[in-house]
């Protein structure tokens, strides 16, 4: 005879002095996930020292004498009385303008604690005033450098209830903009609580002097700018950026003396050295030419690497330098060679390291910008070889160039280049792509520009290979800095049509790469609510395939992979995290069972996770709490809970107890007392402000 399947399940309500209580506590409950939830959707903040990052005696308020837009800013947000008349300023100029560290001197003011101040990075591909924090006590950065587009009116009107939330919350922010990004936000009028103010860059000189005076041992040296004697003197601009004046005094804090050319040639970019190096003739000279070419792409690796891929240079069809009569043993030893390149050997590690780090990015901008035939005929090429040849375990150095390189010539040209690897190259093109382009996007100007072409590679389903190396970047610095944006592109790259091997095996590392960031502990809830969200939203633009879930959580191989699998991961969460991703997985397999076209396939999968807790590779109760949980919804003697349950095993007795007492909750046959139906499985939840939430109201 067959189990009957327990009857729609309620929740029974105790009601005392006009207070219900039961399922208030579950409503209680479901509103604090649904409040965590909404926390997840939001910008991390990340901790920041004003103090450190732009002292109080390094600072110079910006503008001229006359200007007083910056000190109306400073006593807009400045406690007075207990209370202050903004909780919000904007402070707009042009980029590399010095708008950051105005504002870390703004959020200063505020007398808030020091361990209290954070940055917000945009991690979103839409700006939305629902992901902005709000905790309590709490200096906000919100720094919108690198950012092109104009922000929408909806930003800056949802902007005034934050406003007033921060006020209750006792908490402030400094957003840095353009003109032209809030030009259009602007239209919505001004706000007691936002003030927005122009402000123009600081004197060079005087960035220059406050930097040299800010330390003791430079005091002296903030006249050197004024020296008409000395090689410093009338070299910046009016109109420069306080960042290059701060390159100017860090390079006058080591140079030698007020005369000395060589740390004026450092400041000029190298040009007289650069000259030279690339002037002179005979094989020596070009020898030299090559060991700091591959020297400026590979800075800090073992000297074997650097020489290596000079002598590859050296070999190049366009090049053909034949090695010296009796080869190897012919060439000097490393510290001989690498000497005349201006690069220092550490026998201890045997690194290669450029004397001047700066020479680096000097070199390489002038390759590019006036050695361009060899840059196209041979350095292109010399790269890709040397990529998955001696330098094939530095890819992260010759990324870290090129990041630099594109601070130069922008990133356009860098991602013709990185087009023309993935076109001609392997899985090492691919690697190195993925590298590059994740430092692209995590770089402070270039970001905002590098991360909206990573979206245009992510969706283009006819280009597999650069959808591998987005994958990559995905799991690397870009998805560890920018989770929402990196799970939006590997979604892209999963939902792409397709059958040919090529696409398969970027939707595969795709999925690997969610994996990567689920298994981060401090992304685990994120990654987990957005896994859930895709697979509850199958078959719409906003979801992905029910197999995504089943391959980001599987089962551990082996007990030393448990901080690497994102299954053990979430599992093993405490706290309110772990409550949370907990629920949030009930919830995946919920709708695969109640959805799915292919329980054999769900009641296998589920069938592994029994089999590695009762193997001790995954936490039981948890398990035992999805199955239980699980078995309230399909009936407990129907397929697939059924089939999970019965196989033997060291927990077979502990689900079996667990869903008799269910089974007498759901019948009213517990003995010892009345019936007390067990609660309801919630239906998923839905995030304010997320793609779910949008995909119901259209």
């Amino acid at each position: 005879m067959s189990t009957p399947t327990p009857p729609e399940p309620s929740v029974e309500q105790d009601v005392k002095g006009n207070i219900v209580q039961g399922d208030q506590n579950v409503a209680g409950r479901d509103n604090n996930i649904t409040n965590y939830l909404t926390g997840l959707r939001r910008l991390r903040p990340r901790e920041i020292s004003p103090d450190a990052l732009m002292p109080a005696n390094r600072f110079v308020t910006p503008g001229d004498e006359k200007d007083t837009n910056f000190d109306r800013a400073r006593q807009a947000i400045r406690n007075s009385f207990g209370s202050a008349a903004a909780r919000i300023v904007v402070l707009l100029a042009p980029e590399q303008h010095g708008r950051k560290s105005a504002a870390l001197r703004l959020l200063a003011t505020t007398n808030l604690p020091s361990d209290r101040f954070f940055e917000l990075r945009p991690d979103w591909d839409e700006p939305d005033v629902d992901c902005l924090p709000a905790e309590r006590g709490a200096g906000y950065l919100l720094n919108l450098r690198g950012v092109t587009q104009s922000l929408p009116d909806v930003f800056y009107s949802d902007l005034a209830a934050y406003a007033s939330t921060l006020r209750n919350a006792g908490s402030y922010m400094a957003i840095t903009a353009t003109r032209a990004v809030w030009s259009q936000a602007r239209a919505g009028g001004l706000h007691p609580e936002i003030f927005v103010v122009e402000i123009d860059r600081p004197k060079p000189d005087d960035v220059v002097k406050k930097y040299l005076e800010s330390q003791e041992e430079t005091q002296g040296r903030s006249d050197w700018i004024d020296n008409k004697e000395g090689v410093f003197y009338d070299l910046l601009p009016g109109g420069c950026a306080p960042g290059e004046a701060v390159r100017l005094a860090s390079i006058i804090a080591t140079a030698k003396h007020v005369g000395d050319k060589n740390a004026l040639d450092e400041y000029k970019g190298w040009e007289n050295h650069l000259s030279d190096w690339f002037s002179t003739e005979g094989r020596e000279a070009v020898e030299t030419r090559a060991v700091r070419i591959a020297g400026a792409f590979l800075d800090k690796a073992p000297a074997a690497v650097v020489l290596n891929s000079a002598d590859l240079l050296l070999a190049a069809p366009k090049i053909n330098l034949p090695m010296p009569e009796g080869g190897l043993l012919a060439r000097p030893d490393a510290p001989t060679r690498l000497d005349p390149a201006g690069m220092s050997f550490d026998a201890a590690t045997g690194i290669a390291s450029l004397v001047h780090e700066s020479q680096g990015s000097a070199i390489l901008r002038y390759l590019w910008t006036k050695h361009t035939q060899l840059t196209e005929e041979v350095l292109t090429q010399w790269l890709q070889d040397i990529s998955q040849g001696p330098a094939e375990d530095h890819l992260d150095a010759l990324a870290s160039s090129l990041t630099q390189l594109a601070e130069t010539v922008g990133i356009a040209p860098i991602f013709d280049l990185a087009e023309g690897w993935l076109r001609n190259g392997g899985k090492q093109h691919v690697a190195l792509v993925g590298d590059l382009i994740s430092d692209l996007a995590v770089h402070p100007t270039l970001g905002s520009q590098a991360r909206a072409e990573l979206a245009k590679w992510a969706a283009g389903r006819s280009e597999p290979a650069r959808q591998r190396a987005v994958a990559r970047a995905c799991a690397g610095s870009f998805g560890k800095e920018y989770p929402s944006q990196a799970l939006t592109r590997a979604r892209y790259i999963i939902n792409s049509p397709g059958s040919q091997d090529p696409q398969q095996v970027a939707q595969r590392e795709a999925v690997e790469a969610v994996r990567t960031l689920a298994a981060d502990g401090d992304l685990a809830p994120l990654v987990t609510d957005t896994v859930v969200h895709w697979v509850t939203n199958s078959g719409k633009p906003t979801g992905a395939p029910w197999n995504v879930f089943y391959d980001v959580f599987t089962v551990p191989s082996s007990a030393d992979q448990l901080d690497k699998t994102p299954l053990a991961v979430v599992l093993n969460q405490t706290g309110k995290a772990g409550e949370v991703v907990r629920r949030r997985i009930l919830e995946g397999w919920e709708h695969i069972v109640q959805n799915g076209e292919d329980l054999p396939q769900a009641q296998k999968v589920l069938l592994t996770w029994r089999r590695s807790a009762e193997d001790g590779l995954l936490p039981e109760a948890p398990v035992v709490e999805i199955i239980i949980a699980l078995s309230r919804m399909t009936g407990i003697a129907k397929a697939p809970l059924r089939d999970v349950v019965k196989p033997d095993g060291r927990l077979k007795d502990a689900l079996l107890a667990s869903l008799f007492v269910e089974y007498q909750r759901a019948y009213g046959v517990a003995p010892g007392g009345p019936a007390v139906p067990f609660a309801p499985t919630s239906a998923p939840q839905t995030v304010p402000g997320s793609p779910e939430a949008d995909s119901a109201a259209q």
